[in-house]
């Protein structure tokens, strides 16, 4: 079975990405993103906004965002959830399939977040570049942006028994996430992890499988903080966890401009 990418239109990862992410330990970031912006009212760019989980929860705490992701199959998902929210809150909310290394929406933010790792998923210093002169342009004099990514122990740590499974509709269809193979190429920086797909019907009986890897790149602090403030960035802290903690699996850089 050839792998696919992570995200593709011809996966399961999109479908189950709320599985996962809902599954994942961190805890707080939707709080800490807010705190990071302002009060209610302020506005919020989201780049790799995913299936909107945080452009939701925030803007069901009052905030404006506008959110960006690259892959359609998650952009759209996003949009299927926005559509079913009350009016008050969905009005909040703009999407847009696009790259956040070369977007131009002509609009400064209070705010600008990349989070949950999606600014590993850039492969070159190039690219990772590119996306803070994104982040600079979008962000209005004295506003604040904060990149989320794995710390150096969460790449190199080895392969368990990691797998999620239950039941994903009313019919009793089960899905089994399984993470199948791990690794991490300490020359490159290159992290690589294997994701089993498996839907199940009632009977048992296996219906789709999908295999997929998902990629992450490390990203040191001397490459980030340099290419910040070639942009007009300036470091303002560096987290280990989104409850202040200065040592933990994340890396959460904030930014100011």
């Amino acid at each position: 079975m050839a792998n696919l990418r992570y995200y593709d239109d011809a996966g399961l990862s999109a479908a189950f990405y709320d599985v996962v992410s809902n599954a994942y330990p961190f805890r707080g970031d939707v709080a800490f993103y807010a705190d990071l912006v302002g009060p209610a009212g302020s506005s919020v760019l989201e780049l790799g906004c995913g299936t909107g989980r945080i452009v939701i929860a925030l803007a069901e705490r009052g905030y404006g965002v506008f959110g960006v992701d690259l892959a359609p199959a998650m952009i759209q998902r996003a949009a299927l959830k926005c559509e079913r929210l009350p009016p008050e809150v969905g009005g909040r909310i703009a999407l847009m399939q696009g790259d956040m290394t070369r977007i131009a929406l002509g609009r400064a933010f209070d705010g600008v977040i990349i989070p949950f790792y999606g600014y590993a998923h850039l492969a070159d210093p190039t690219a990772r570049a590119d996306a803070l002169a994104v982040v600079a342009r979008h962000l209005r004099p004295g506003g604040k942006a904060a990149i989320h990514l794995p710390a150096p122990a969460m790449l190199r740590q080895p392969l368990g028994d990691e797998e999620l499974s239950g039941p994903y509709n009313a019919a009793g269809d089960g899905v089994r996430i399984r993470v199948v193979a791990r690794s991490f190429d300490e020359a490159t920086g290159r992290f690589c992890q294997v994701m089993d797909y498996t839907l199940i019907d009632p009977a048992g009986t296996v219906t789709r499988r999908s295999r997929e890897e998902l990629v992450y790149h490390a990203v040191g602090r001397d490459e980030l903080v340099a290419g910040a403030e070639t942009c007009g960035l300036t470091l303002s802290r560096v987290l280990g966890d989104f409850d202040g903690s200065q040592a933990g699996r994340e890396a959460i850089y904030v930014f100011t401009r």
